[in-house]
């Protein structure tokens, strides 16, 4: 009989903050970058891509890019563009 522990895992690669135009002011806007990965027994194995998630404290707004919600596209191509880094 074999138990296998598998799953799928998000780890967080990197982070920033950046500076965005939001309403005609510059305001504050974190940025992270995480990677997802099969894991076996808690080793990541295969990476499956990049998800992303900003927070603007100015707005209080939040947005990530998941199964269940969708990021507007302005602030994706941000996120893809820092992205690119890690």
């Amino acid at each position: 009989m074999f138990f296998f522990i598998a799953g799928n895992t998000k780890k967080l690669v990197g982070q920033e903050t950046i500076k965005i135009n939001k309403n005609g002011f510059l305001v504050n806007a974190e940025v992270k970058i995480f990677k997802n990965y099969i894991t076996l027994f808690f080793i990541p194995l295969i990476p499956l891509g990049k998800k992303y998630s900003i927070y603007i404290p100015h707005t209080d707004e939040y947005y990530e890019t998941n199964y269940f919600s969708k990021m507007p596209d302005h602030y994706l191509e941000i996120c893809k563009e820092i992205g690119r880094k890690y």
